[in-house]
């Protein structure tokens, strides 16, 4: 199987090619599979073709399978709707390495901290204030006791 499944064949790939003999649906993916084709490759392949050769290469795709289209302009017709699903965006281009890029340098992104994490701030720096407050409160010096004795003076 293909290491890439790209997306953009999927409404190629499992468009409808007709029934069974149970009446079940057969998809054009399931057509290449049975035939021993990678559909994706299959697709990439189709898809770099025009629409006439590729066409012509569907068509007899879909010949070779048994129990296949009732008649020739059962295929022809088949390959014609599959083939304008597939050319009907233009191919994806990737990007090549070798290619100078056109887009002037994009800033660096500034990342918003999450909730959580302000929260989680918040807390730790009110912990912190609660633990700096009781240092300081414990921390006084104790004040000298009173002295409370009555002492007497010397002419009473």
């Amino acid at each position: 199987m293909s290491a890439t499944l790209r997306k953009d064949f999927d409404e190629f790939l499992f468009a409808s090619v007709g029934n069974d003999a149970n009446g079940n649906p057969v998809t054009l993916l399931t057509v290449l599979a049975r035939l021993g084709v990678d559909p994706w490759e299959e697709a990439a392949d189709l898809a770099h073709l025009s629409r006439e050769p590729a066409m012509q290469r569907l068509a007899s795709r879909l010949e070779a399978i048994p129990n296949g289209p009732a008649s020739p302009a059962d295929t022809v017709n088949i390959a014609t709707r599959l083939i304008a699903l597939l050319h009907r965006s233009p191919p994806r281009k990737a990007a090549s390495p070798e290619a100078p890029r056109s887009e002037a340098p994009q800033p660096p992104i500034a990342l918003k901290p999450s909730k959580k994490f302000n929260v989680a701030i918040y807390w730790l720096a009110g912990l912190l204030l609660l633990l700096v407050a009781q240092w300081a409160l414990s921390s006084r010096p104790a004040q000298p006791a009173m002295d409370t004795t009555i002492t007497q003076s010397p002419g009473q």
